[in-house]
């Protein structure tokens, strides 16, 4: 498991090596004592799984404010979506910044996300399946949102948002 630097602090792109025998292959996707090697914290207290039937699905931008504020691992099971990561540390020199990685079934990569983020992803490909390990237990009168396209995000989606909830279509933008 190779552990990179992002641009945003505490935030990583976690590459994970497939052994290969006859049988298929085997992959860690957790290791806390390799986290540990990094001098990074992450305790998994529960896990969800997002199914997404259709392409051009679009969960986000959510968080929670602290002290409720959840660190994430999100990793892309099957298909393919674009994350983007929006900085919500309005002390960070970051703050409002997005990055954005494309994951994909097969490709071994997970992004673990800092608590000073909000995210969002838009689904690439039908049926796309995404896991996320979570810091935190999901509560869910303290999880609040950005609107996707607010234009003070200044945010280009590679496809038009299609499926939204209604819940993330009724965010508010940004003051």
């Amino acid at each position: 498991m190779k552990i990179l630097k992002t641009k945003f602090k505490g935030t990583f792109k976690i590459k994970h090596k497939k052994n290969f025998d006859k049988r298929g292959y085997f992959v860690r996707d957790f290791c806390k004592e390799t986290f540990k090697k990094k001098n990074i914290k992450f305790e998994v207290k529960q896990t969800n799984f997002s199914y997404n039937k259709k392409m051009a699905t679009l969960r986000g931008f959510h968080y929670q404010k602290k002290p409720f504020s959840e660190a994430k691992i999100v990793s892309c099971l099957k298909g393919k979506l674009l994350l983007v990561l929006l900085n919500v540390n309005k002390s960070s020199k970051n703050y409002l910044k997005h990055i954005k990685f494309v994951l994909k079934e097969n490709d071994n990569t997970s992004i673990l996300i800092s608590k000073e983020c909000a995210t969002a992803f838009l689904t690439l490909k039908k049926n796309t399946l995404v896991l996320y390990y979570m810091s935190d237990i999901y509560k869910k009168n303290k999880g609040i949102g950005i609107r996707y396209n607010d234009p003070k995000l200044n945010l280009k989606w590679p496809v038009k948002p299609k499926i939204i909830s209604v819940r993330d279509n009724n965010f508010t933008n940004l003051e």
